[in-house]
């Protein structure tokens, strides 16, 4: 019985469809303008009929190099093949990242769907069904005045039930505490509010800058300097009240040793298009271990959203408290034409108590549309 469950299905094939599609407003953060939103998404076909899909990062040409190690095996070797398609090793050293890690969050939702179980189940213990939001938006807009603009925007937010936030910040220090006033004053103590500067700062402003952000109460302040800057974090740490955060473009290896093991942030932040679901997994435990507050980072397609919603389901208490620190979902809510149109369901926050629920069908729980990728495809590789 378990060797036939193993036997089937197979890996018969794997397209990559890269998405794209223009914004009808751009919108700015400390680095940058957004005039249109990319993505990637991962679509894994089976002998049994079954498909998967996952959004997140895949290295073609190791993809296709190493077209052996996926096509003719099971869903259910996911792990191994996550470990399989890292980067080549140079001369005695250990092999790179995790190169696909789309395709396992892929695999994921074949190995639910071929057990008609939720991916929830099947990561761990379920500890929660509905994840408390707080709402990304808040960018920099073509706004006469930047401070109303944010704050009109984020009384919005609020009226639709959010009961958290998190703003851009970074566009300059005098700048920063001007918005940055104005968004808590129309939204008030009672809604947590978090700010992300991207890296914008080096250490010595970001310490002047922090010292002035401390009295608006903030839940983290958001990659104050380069990921890079470890020197730079740590003497933020030690002078700010401020928790620190960080580490949404991190791969696997990379943050447990930067991030994970010397506790460098306060409230780590890794993207499962970085590190995919097995990762996820593995940082789960590992910051739990470090009580290390996990917060995923959130920012791709409503495929995306589910997938983190079956990852945040199963990450534990960090403490025995009656209370412990609080488990916390990033629901992007910018302009995205293609978020929610690649699949049929709709993920919404429930006004009432400010929750978003996990997808409860097989694998991710959700039915991507194939009509829908294909318009917004500007690009489909195939092995």
């Amino acid at each position: 019985m378990l060797n036939n469950l193993f036997s089937q299905p197979r890996i018969t094939g794997v397209r990559v469809h890269t998405l794209s599609a223009p914004l009808k407003e751009r919108f700015g953060w400390s680095l940058n303008w957004t005039k249109a939103r990319t993505g990637r998404l991962i679509e894994v076909s089976t002998d049994a009929g079954l498909t998967g899909w996952g959004d997140g990062l895949c290295d073609i040409a190791l993809l296709t190099q190493h077209a052996d190690r996926i096509l003719g095996r099971s869903p259910f070797e996911v792990e191994a093949i996550y470990h399989e398609l890292r980067e080549p090793a140079a001369a005695q050293q250990p092999p790179g990242p995790p190169a696909c890690p789309g395709l396992d969050i892929a695999l994921w939702d074949l190995v639910g769907k071929a057990l008609n179980q939720p991916v929830s189940t099947l990561l761990g213990p379920v500890y929660r069904d509905r994840i408390r939001a707080y709402v990304t938006a808040l960018y920099r807009k073509d706004w006469p005045n930047l401070a109303e603009g944010l704050a009109a925007e984020a009384q919005s937010w609020v009226a639709a039930g959010y009961r958290g936030m998190k703003m851009k910040i970074g566009f300059s220090p005098e700048t920063d505490i001007e918005i940055v006033a104005a968004v808590r004053r129309a939204i008030g103590h009672a809604i947590a509010l978090g700010v992300d500067s991207n890296c914008a700062y080096d250490s010595g402003t970001a310490v002047r800058v922090g010292a002035r952000l401390e009295q608006f109460n903030l839940m983290w302040w958001e990659e104050p300097v380069l990921s890079t800057d470890f020197e730079g974090y740590r003497r933020l740490k030690n002078a700010l009240k401020i928790p620190l955060a960080g580490g949404e473009t991190g791969s696997l290896d990379w943050l447990i040793l930067n991030y994970v093991q010397p506790r460098l942030v306060d409230i780590l932040q890794p993207d499962i298009e970085n590190i995919g679901l097995t990762g996820a997994r593995l940082l789960t435990q590992l910051c739990w271990i470090n009580r290390l507050r996990l917060v995923p980072h959130n920012w791709g397609t409503a495929l995306r959203t589910a997938a983190t919603l079956h990852w945040m389901s199963g990450c534990p208490p960090l403490t025995p408290a009656l209370n412990p620190p609080g488990i916390l979902f990033e629901f992007d809510q910018t302009e995205h034409p293609f978020r929610d149109a690649i699949i049929r369901e709709i993920i919404a926050l429930n006004p009432e108590d400010g929750t978003v629920a996990v997808p409860t069908g097989p694998g991710l729980g959700v039915t991507v549309l194939p009509e829908a990728v294909a318009e917004f495809r500007t690009d489909l590789f195939s092995i």
